[in-house]
C-alpha cells in the first residue's frame, strides 16, 4: 500500500507539477545566461589592463591569438576558474573570496 502511495506522487509529480514548471524553469534560464553574458561582453568591452581583469576576461584576451587556441592553458584558467567559485561559494571567509 505504501509503495503504491509513492509510486502515485511521483506520477503527479512527473505528469503535473514538472510540465507546469519546464516554462519557468526554461525562462530562469535564460534569464540567467543573458545577464551573465552581458556581464562578460561588459568587461570584455570596458578592461584594457591586465591587472584588473576578470579570470574568463583575462584567459580569452591573454590565451587565444586570432587562429590560435592554446588549448592546454585555456583548460587549465578554466579549471582554476571553476574551483575558485567553488571554493568561494562554500567558504564562510570573506577575505579569500573578493566580491
Amino acid at each position: 500500500m505504501r509503495a503504491d502511495r509513492r509510486r502515485e506522487r511521483l506520477q503527479i509529480l512527473g505528469k503535473i507539477i514538472l510540465p507546469l514548471a519546464v516554462p519557468g524553469l526554461i525562462s530562469a534560464g535564460i534569464f540567467a545566461f543573458t545577464l551573465s553574458w552581458n556581464e562578460f561582453i561588459y568587461a570584455l568591452t570596458f578592461i584594457s589592463s591586465s591587472e584588473v581583469k576578470t579570470v574568463p576576461i583575462g584567459v580569452i584576451t591573454e590565451l587565444v591569438e586570432g587562429d590560435v587556441y592554446h588549448w592546454g592553458p585555456l583548460m587549465a584558467g578554466a579549471l582554476s576558474a571553476r574551483f575558485r567559485s567553488y571554493s568561494c561559494t562554500r567558504s564562510s571567509s570573506s577575505t579569500t573570496c573578493p566580491a
